[in-house]
C-alpha cells in the first residue's frame, strides 16, 4: 500500500529515455519514496521521448508547474546538457546530464550522478577503487562520468576505448587535464591486465548485441564491470563468469545514485 494517494498537489518526477519500457528507475525511485513516507507528494513516471521530440518536450516541461524534476537516460544525456538553463561544475565537465530539477520559473538545471554511483556502487560491493588499472569501453554522457569520478577516487590508471577514436582520445584529454596524477591511455595493450574492466556503453541491452570487448581482455581482467540494468547479466557478465572473473551488474550504480537523484529533483 502506498503512503498516499496521487492527487492534484502532487509533484510530478520522470524518467525520460528511448526506450523505457525495460528501465529499473521507475519501481526503484517509487518504492524509495514510499519508505521515505514520500510517495504522494511526489511521484516518478516513466517518459518514452524519441530524440526528434526531446527538444518540444523539454520547451513543454517548462511549463508544466508541477513537475519538480526527471532522470535522463539514454540516449538523451549529452543533449540534455545542451537544452538546460544551468549545469552544475559536474555536468559541465562531461558535458552530459542524467538529471533535471525544474525551479518555480520554469528554470532547468542539469547534473550527472553516473560516475559516482557507479563508484559508490562497486565500494557497496566491497570493490576498492584507489590504486587499481581500469579500462573503461565507450566515451558517451555515462561513460565520461565514469572516468571522472574513477580518477577522482584514486585510480592509478585508466585506459578509455572507444568505436570513435576521437571521442575516447577527447575524453582521456579532459580526464589528464583534471586528473594529472592519473595515467590515460587510449590503447588496449595484448598484454594489459586490469583490476576492472567496465562496458560504459549501451552494448548488452539486446542479445543479439556483440561483446563491448574482446573474450581475451575479459580474460586479462580481474573484476567486469556493466553500466546496463536491463538485462542484468548480460552477455559480457555471462563470459567474464564462464572465464572465472569477478562480476559487477549494473544495478548497484543505478541505486547508489537513487538517493542522490531524489535529493537533486527536489524531494529534500
Amino acid at each position: 500500500m502506498m503512503s498516499a494517494p496521487i492527487t492534484g498537489r502532487t509533484k510530478i518526477l520522470g524518467l525520460i529515455a528511448d526506450p523505457v519500457v525495460q528501465a529499473r528507475t521507475p519501481g526503484m525511485a517509487n518504492a524509495l519514496l514510499e519508505q521515505r513516507h514520500q510517495f504522494g507528494a511526489f511521484a516518478l513516471l516513466p517518459m518514452h521521448v524519441s530524440s526528434d521530440g526531446l527538444v518540444a518536450f523539454v520547451a513543454a516541461l517548462r511549463q508544466v508547474q508541477n513537475f519538480s524534476g526527471a532522470v535522463v537516460s539514454r540516449p538523451h544525456k549529452s543533449i540534455m546538457a545542451e537544452l538546460v538553463d544551468e549545469l552544475t561544475e559536474e555536468g559541465k565537465l562531461v558535458g552530459a546530464v542524467n538529471v533535471i530539477r525544474r525551479r518555480a520559473d520554469g528554470w532547468l538545471v542539469g547534473t550527472i550522478l553516473d560516475g559516482e554511483g557507479f563508484v559508490g556502487g562497486l565500494k557497496d560491493s566491497g570493490h576498492r577503487v584507489a590504486g587499481t588499472s581500469c579500462l573503461l569501453v565507450g566515451a558517451g554522457g555515462a561513460a565520461s562520468a565514469i572516468a571522472f569520478s574513477l580518477a577522482k577516487h584514486g585510480c592509478s590508471s585508466i585506459c578509455v576505448a572507444n568505436r570513435t577514436r576521437s571521442k575516447a582520445e577527447s575524453l582521456a584529454e579532459r580526464v589528464r587535464q583534471a586528473f594529472p596524477g592519473v595515467d590515460v591511455t587510449t590503447e588496449i595493450s595484448s598484454t594489459s591486465h586490469f583490476d576492472i574492466s567496465i562496458n560504459g556503453t549501451s552494448l548488452g541491452m539486446n542479445p543479439a548485441d556483440e561483446l563491448p570487448f574482446s573474450s581475451s581482455v575479459v580474460e586479462r581482467s580481474s573484476l567486469v564491470a556493466e553500466c546496463v540494468i536491463a538485462p542484468e547479466m548480460t552477455r559480457l557478465l555471462e563470459t567474464a563468469k564462464n572465464h572465472g572473473c569477478a562480476i559487477h551488474t549494473g544495478v548497484p550504480m543505478l541505486a547508489a545514485q537513487m538517493e542522490m537523484m531524489l535529493s537533486f529533483m527536489g524531494t529534500g
